[in-house]
């Protein structure tokens, strides 16, 4: 390689070298941490904590069912989880296994839950703030039912701190419309 050339291959290096090390040193690092959303007030929840006994009666079913649903508080302290059992019963073959977790979106002003089951169901509901003792929870997006063509809100009653209900309904596509009650306890 001539003199010449390398002193321009050398001074291009150079040149690269100082733009590189201009526009590092242009680009701002911030050093301070993600900022974290703030923990959700889940203390008027504080009384759903422990173990309930429900009964579940559908206008399609021929009889009661009992569901069983412990609720704790996540780790965290971002979710209230609810663990639910639905005990077999002559049209349900086997016990199944739901998990809904439960918290609330300061920045969008909602409740959120979302659930998933171990027959594959999911549904993510979300529900404006408390009316009383009532929250009605509406389905953002949930698993497809082959025969149900739409679901009603769910609304939840809190009777006590030992007694709570929710009613809700669907329509089938034939256009039937089914109800749903659910009694529960605190054990």
């Amino acid at each position: 390689m001539k003199v010449s050339q390398r002193f321009y291959a050398a001074l291009a290096v150079m040149l690269v070298a100082t733009g590189a090390s201009a526009f590092a040193a242009t680009v701002k690092v911030e050093g301070t941490p993600v900022p974290m959303a703030p923990k959700p007030d889940l203390s008027g929840l504080n009384f759903l904590i422990g173990t309930w006994q429900c009964s579940d009666l559908s206008s399609r079913r021929p009889g009661p069912f009992s569901v069983t649903q412990v609720f704790s508080m996540d780790p965290s302290g971002y979710w209230i989880v609810r663990d639910n059992t639905t005990h077999k019963a002559s049209w349900i073959p086997r016990e199944s296994h739901s998990q809904a977790k439960i918290t609330y979106d300061a920045q969008a002003k909602r409740w959120v839950m979302i659930t998933t089951s171990d027959t594959g169901g999911y549904s993510v509901e979300t529900a404006p703030m408390a009316t009383g003792m009532k929250k009605t929870w509406t389905y953002a997006i949930q698993t497809k039912a082959p025969d149900v063509a739409s679901y009603a809100p769910l609304v939840y009653v809190k009777v006590s701190d030992t007694k709570k209900t929710m009613t809700t309904s669907f329509t089938e596509t034939s256009g039937r419309v089914v109800n749903v009650k659910e009694t529960c306890t605190k054990s």
